[in-house]
């Protein structure tokens, strides 16, 4: 029987994890992408380790790498398409600090950084919006709750009323 989509994320996931603990606490290269942002030789390897598991299990899947971009058939010609960053926190994983964070962007629902917490939240029943209470991706920033009540207390807090 073929694996299951969820199979096939679990796979990957443990595939990047690996490498990523694997290399934990040694001395990377540091490949530059411009305005001080980087990456490792960790963050390009565990990425690759989760390509290898999608393009066996998923050829025709599109994929989004952080490090290696748009791969495999286009989102509009694809089943689907898989969004990949399995060392999220370059910084902090080179010097040391398992602390990781994330920074603001635009569609969030399409990013790399944010679509499976999103997913996932929503999924557990999770009100998600921008910080000004749009829908993601119309506004800026993320609010996650669990449930429209503590959602409205945020929104009261963020709005300052």
């Amino acid at each position: 029987m073929a694996p299951t989509d969820v199979d096939v994320a679990i796979a990957g996931a443990r595939a990047g994890a690996d490498v990523v603990r694997g290399l934990y606490g040694r001395r990377l290269t540091r490949i530059d992408k411009g305005a001080g942002d980087f990456a490792t030789a960790a963050d390009v390897a565990a990425e690759e380790a989760v390509l290898d598991v999608l393009r066996a299990a998923r050829p025709g899947d599109a994929v989004l790498g952080e490090e290696g971009g748009q791969q495999g058939a286009g989102p509009a010609e694809a089943v689907r398409q898989w969004l990949v960053d399995p060392l999220c926190g370059a910084l902090n994983y080179a010097v040391g600090n398992l602390l990781v964070a994330v920074t603001d962007g635009g569609d969030l629902s399409g990013s790399v950084h944010f679509a499976a917490g999103i997913a996932l939240c929503r999924a557990a029943g999770c009100v998600v919006t921008g910080v000004d209470g749009s829908p993601v991706g119309e506004g800026h920033g993320l609010v996650a709750a669990a449930g429209e009540e503590t959602h409205g207390l945020l929104m009261s807090m963020i709005r300052g009323s």
